[in-house]
């Protein structure tokens, strides 16, 4: 696989870059399609807005002759309609400007393990199938967590391991109409094949940084969309203030972590969504 040594070269290039990030996407637009098509990366990075195309646009090109290839976008757009339409045109994650060297790392190692799994599942196939293997489908989110997978972007959690764990408390929430308990988390743990305390230290530290990433968005902008709108569905404000004095240094502690607050709130956004 491509994958590792790809990952290694985005890694050393963003420490560099990281904190002036500025690609000559003119130079390269013309040819970079027909270079996807040819080279076949396994992961492709691209930028959602774009001089003479945007991102979504060249996925949804290049998806129609390579669908195998990952794409992960990167984006200081919170618009929620324009990141459902990257999903729907095969984004599978979303890496937030300013660019956190750690998030790529996790968000590629993420993207990485996805497609070592659909490897792995496709040679159990070949090895017992009838004889003939269809390729397995590069999994896409699931209606009922489409508008739960977006807000999780824009909050920045995308790339936490806990955030597999949440969709699927999410999605046991959702098909058993029922509110978050100890049964929902317990659900989600034996579909991960591990225990419930493992999971739910997970998604408290996935909830953690979508605290923190809410907390840095609205010092950088109170009226924002992230901060003044959708972040409110998943935290009170008291959480989100406190977290803000904290990073400022104004406090010895942040906000707490309410899982059934976080995941009850995700689902109050899906049915607002609707």
């Amino acid at each position: 696989m491509m994958t590792l040594e790809q990952s290694k070269l985005w890694q050393t290039y963003l420490r560099q870059e990281a904190s002036e990030m500025s690609w000559d996407i003119q130079q390269i637009l013309k040819r970079a399609i027909g270079e996807i098509r040819s080279d076949k990366p396994d992961i492709v990075l691209v930028d959602l807005l774009m001089s003479g195309m945007d991102g979504i646009t060249l996925v949804s090109k290049v998806r129609e002759t390579s669908p195998d290839i990952s794409f992960v976008m990167i984006s200081k757009v919170n618009d929620k309609d324009m990141i459902g339409n990257a999903y729907n045109a095969g984004v599978q994650f979303f890496i937030n400007k300013p660019i956190n060297v750690i998030e790529v790392e996790k968000v590629l190692s993420t993207v990485a393990d996805h497609r070592k799994m659909k490897s792995i599942m496709n040679n159990i196939h070949d090895m017992f199938g009838s004889g003939q293997s269809q390729p397995v489908q590069q999994p896409q989110p699931k209606d009922n967590l489409k508008e739960i997978n977006i807000l999780l972007g824009m909050l920045g959690m995308i790339g936490e391991k806990g955030t597999a764990d949440i969709q699927n408390i999410c999605e046991y929430m959702i098909t058993n109409d029922k509110g978050y308990d100890r049964e929902s988390l317990e659900s989600a743990a034996a579909k991960a094949g591990d225990s419930a305390k493992n999971v739910e230290q997970r998604v408290r530290r996935a909830i953690k940084k979508g605290l923190t990433n809410v907390a840095n968005a609205g010092l950088d902008d109170y009226a924002g969309e992230v901060f003044a709108v959708y972040a409110n569905y998943v935290f009170d404000f008291k959480n989100i203030k406190d977290e803000m004095d904290y990073v400022k240094g104004k406090a010895a502690y942040g906000g707490r972590v309410n899982i059934a607050k976080f995941v009850e709130g995700l689902i109050l956004y899906k049915n607002s969504s609707l």
